[in-house]
């Protein structure tokens, strides 16, 4: 029998290779050099968790103990660089990669939160800070407002998933059963988000700007 910890390991270097691909081709997109389409990439792949430790205190870093992290979203940023039209040819693998990162990175957040004692509150926050931390990062890099900020569901994914996570643990259910149920949960309201164009509320008529 497979040892969950290995898939979920695995499914977390797939996670972390997909958000390098998404850092890398807005970054190609926006006509940066290699030197910045790494950037990019690197940023995707591990600022959140990066954030993360740092506010739980977690030193060192995720990415300085395990190299495979930073070697798989350079890889990625290379493989972009390169190959442009053939990622973006897979876009829509990229995709489910991508979701199922986003829900992989969330349960881990949640999960290191929890070890750390964090409240409720924190649990869901770091969680979320986890799977969007890198994608926000990569928008202000890139000069434009983050995506989970205007278009698409995607930080409120996480935090469905981290809120069911965090009461099924509460409720003593094993980690090996909530980890997939709320990883699973986050990447189906992110795949179907997609499909059928989801939004979150937004104002029906722009704010006027203050005459001074």
């Amino acid at each position: 029998m497979v040892d969950f910890s290995v898939i979920l390991q695995s499914l977390d270097y797939l996670g972390t290779f997909a958000f390098g691909l998404s850092g890398a081709m807005v970054a190609v997109r926006k006509e940066m050099d290699v030197f910045g389409v790494a950037v990019l990439a690197t940023v995707t792949a591990i600022g959140g968790g990066t954030v993360r430790d740092m506010i739980l205190g977690n030193v060192p870093n995720f990415w300085m103990t395990d190299p495979t992290y930073l070697c798989l979203a350079l890889i990625a940023g290379l493989v972009t660089f390169i190959a442009y039209h053939a990622v973006e040819r897979g876009l829509s693998a990229l995709i489910l990669f991508d979701a199922i990162g986003l829900g992989v990175f969330t349960v881990i957040g949640a999960w290191l939160a929890m070890e750390a004692d964090a409240c409720a509150i924190a649990v869901v926050a770091l969680a979320a800070l986890t799977g969007v931390g890198g994608g926000v990062m990569r928008d202000v890099l890139a000069r434009e407002v983050p995506i989970v900020l205007r278009d698409e569901v995607y930080a409120s994914a996480c935090i469905v998933g981290a809120i069911v996570f965090w009461w099924g643990m509460t409720l003593h259910v094993m980690l090996d059963v909530m980890a997939p149920v709320a990883a699973a949960l986050v990447v189906t309201i992110r795949l179907l988000s997609r499909k059928y164009h989801w939004h979150l509320p937004r104002p029906e008529h722009t704010v006027p700007k203050v005459q001074r």
